[in-house]
């Protein structure tokens, strides 16, 4: 399997990241939402708590202080750092 050749655990944030949302739409799945805009995208947790952009168009994403686990967290820069080899920015 793809995702677990770059190292992702969970199927369920291969699927958020990688299924095809038009413009302007958002997909749930369990807790997590996933915004879609022309070049940015934007997670949320809970449909509440921002907690990672994508910028599509610089190739960057960011993460934002918020209560989810570790280990997704991982997951999910794996994918966008590894899998998609776009750069992290650290948000202070």
């Amino acid at each position: 399997m793809q995702r677990l050749k770059y190292g992702i655990k969970n199927s369920r944030i291969w699927h958020l990241c990688s299924i095809d949302i038009e413009v302007n739409k958002s997909i749930t799945l369990d807790n997590w939402t996933r915004y879609r805009a022309e070049f940015r995208e934007i997670y949320y947790l809970n449909d509440i708590h921002k907690f990672l952009e994508v910028d599509h168009f610089n190739s960057i994403f960011k993460f934002f202080k918020s209560n989810l686990r570790q280990s997704n967290i991982e997951d999910f820069r794996k994918y966008f750092k590894d899998y998609l080899n776009y750069k992290e920015v650290k948000v202070y």
